[in-house]
């Protein structure tokens, strides 16, 4: 805001590559002189460019800015909204999400500050593997692909404790730390949608990247029929598994190679419901490389009916899934673990003022409205931010004590997206975080 071919490479490193831009990027000016100090662009989305930047008023720490130009389209100020507020609400939470910093409105761009994932996503770490997998079959080897499809599973199974559904889970979207070996972090909630706490996940809108979507979301483009987005993030962890391990898609769009055509769509959509994924030509061979476990767990991945496909849960109890780590992975996976702990224990002795969420909540849907106004023209260039709101929860006891005396934006009309996905996003988010930190935020 897909990785594999036909034959075994990654498409997203090579059309990656094929986007490539000059090191220097041409930015305007975005009045963050006085505070941030541009370093490089890391990539565009379907929304803005995200740049690596230095915080200046951080002791120089290297962080993710994502920058959306004034006026925001109104088609997606509700999204934009929802996804600031659910990263802001997931990543304190959990060690394999990244964490959102602060939201900045400057005379011309909404920016997200987020944390900075040095080594990458985890599609170049599997691109580079592509020499060794000529030996081997394998891209990454079944004991590797293991430690990052726990962590993987972990940050969804916690996305879903919160009401939480990703829609758009796939290695673009799945980023690495600098530790050795990497750590994985969870990124990108543009298509994340929430619900409530005694409702069923059920969703509509038709989203997503062709190759990872399950057949019930691509058939929703038609609108007569929900889907369950829990069950959605599942079918992807699993095109997920499968390119990690052999670089290639399950199911593809060779004929139609552009992704956001409804010929791409179908040409996905009719594999999948006519042809089994071991059976499917250009894997087919491939596949005599997997464990009996893991094409198992496959199998019960890739099953049309969503009632009957397995779920997080289940997949954490699979046998493949519960297999050893060999010492190297297994001492990383309990620092992380112990990381995670550590976090959690954070959460349940936190003194959380679900009204100061809510504040900063409303704070936020004003910073949209404002930003989908047009850039301001001001005689003089700002060298710093117009406005800024720190998401993370201890700054909010702070920013509500000064609200009264700093700069505030104008109330606007409330933002809410059409059709039956519609809430009150600044209510519907303090109300779930109340009820997931509850339970000491698992």
């Amino acid at each position: 805001m897909g990785c594999g071919a036909s034959k075994p490479e990654v498409r997203e490193a090579t059309a990656a590559q094929a986007r490539s831009r000059p090191a220097e990027p041409q930015v305007p000016c975005l009045g963050l002189l006085d505070t941030h100090e541009l370093v490089k662009e890391l990539g565009r989305g379907g929304t803005g460019e995200t740049f690596l930047y230095k915080d200046k008023q951080n002791n120089n720490e290297l962080v993710a800015v994502k920058l959306i130009r004034r006026p925001l389209p109104k088609v997606i100020q509700a999204n934009i909204l929802r996804e600031i507020m659910i990263q802001a609400n997931l990543g304190e939470g959990h060690v394999n999400v990244i964490n959102a910093k602060e939201a900045l409105l400057t005379e011309s761009h909404l920016a997200l500050v987020m944390e900075y994932a040095a080594c990458g996503s985890l599609t170049g770490y599997v691109a580079n593997r592509w020499q060794s997998a000529q030996h081997s079959g394998l891209f990454l080897q079944e004991d590797e692909a293991r430690y990052f499809f726990r962590q993987f599973i972990q940050a969804v199974e916690y996305c879903h404790t919160h009401f939480v559904a990703h829609r758009d889970l796939k290695l673009d979207n799945t980023l690495l730390d600098l530790t050795k070996p990497p750590m994985l972090k969870l990124c990108d909630f543009g298509f994340a949608k929430t619900w409530e706490s005694n409702e069923e996940a059920n969703m509509y809108t038709h989203i997503g990247t062709p190759v990872y979507m399950s057949p019930e979301l691509i058939n929703s483009r038609n609108g007569a029929k929900g889907y369950d987005g829990k069950q959605v993030d599942v079918w992807a962890s699993g095109v997920l598994l499968i390119v990690m391990l052999l670089g290639t898609f399950p199911f593809d769009h060779i004929e139609n190679p552009d992704p956001n055509t409804s010929e791409a769509h179908l040409e996905v959509w009719m594999q999948q419901i006519r042809t089994p994924w071991t059976d499917i030509p250009h894997i087919r061979n491939a596949v005599e490389k997997l464990s009996p476990e893991c094409t198992d767990l496959l199998n019960k991945i890739f099953v049309i009916n969503e009632k009957e496909r397995i779920t997080i849960a289940q997949i954490k109890e699979h046998p493949w899934y519960n297999v050893p780590l060999v010492p190297k992975y297994a001492e990383a996976e309990r620092d992380i673990e112990a990381r995670q702990r550590r976090v959690e224990q954070y959460i349940r002795h936190r003194d959380l003022n679900i009204g100061l969420i809510n504040t900063r909540n409303k704070r936020l849907e004003q910073l949209v409205n404002a930003a989908a106004g047009p850039a301001v023209q001001l005689p003089h260039s700002r060298r710093a931010p117009l406005e800024r709101i720190d998401l993370r929860e201890e700054a909010c006891r702070a920013d509500a004590a000064t609200l009264s005396n700093g700069p505030t934006l104008d109330a606007l009309p409330d933002i809410s997206e059409d059709g039956a996905e519609g809430t009150d996003a600044s209510h519907a988010a303090g109300q779930r975080h109340s009820e997931a930190v509850a339970n000491g935020g698992q």
